[in-house]
C-alpha cells in the first residue's frame, strides 16, 4: 500500500463533513439527499466517509454495494444530467477548500469515475 499523510483519515472526514454541509443546502441537490432519499446524516456521513477511505486508501470498513441504493432513489426521482454536474462541481469546489493531502488529485479522479459510471449504469439499469 502506497504511504499516506498521517493526517489524511481525518481529511476525507472533515472533506465529507463539508461536502455533505454543501450539498444539503444546494437548491437542485438538497431535495433529493432530504426528500427523495431521506438520509439520516447520523447514518449516512459514516458509510459515505468509510466509503472514501476504502476507495482512497484502502481501508476495508465499508462493505456496501452502493449502485442498489442509488438504484432505489433513481427509481424516485431518475438523478438528471444536471445533478451529476452539480455534484461534480460541489466536490471539485470542496476539495479546493479541503485538500485531502497526497490523495486529493485521486479523489478528483474518483469523483469523476463515480459520477460517469454512476450515469452509465443507472440508464442501463432503467432501459
Amino acid at each position: 500500500m502506497q504511504r499516506t499523510d498521517p493526517d489524511v483519515r481525518e481529511q476525507i472526514d472533515a472533506f465529507v463533513d463539508a461536502f455533505y454541509e454543501r450539498m444539503l443546502a444546494d437548491p437542485l441537490l438538497a431535495p433529493l439527499f432530504i426528500e427523495v432519499a431521506r438520509i439520516e446524516l447520523a447514518e449516512h456521513l459514516p458509510r459515505i466517509k468509510a466509503y472514501w477511505r476504502k476507495m482512497l486508501l484502502g481501508d476495508s470498513e465499508y462493505q456496501r454495494h452502493m449502485m442498489r441504493k442509488h438504484r432505489e432513489v433513481d427509481a424516485r426521482q431518475v438523478f438528471a444530467d444536471e445533478h451529476y454536474q452539480r455534484w461534480l462541481f460541489l466536490f471539485e469546489e470542496t476539495l479546493a477548500k479541503h485538500p485531502l493531502g497526497v490523495k486529493t488529485d485521486s479523489a478528483s479522479e474518483l469523483a469523476r469515475r463515480v459520477a460517469g459510471n454512476m450515469r452509465q449504469n443507472l440508464k442501463r439499469f432503467r432501459a
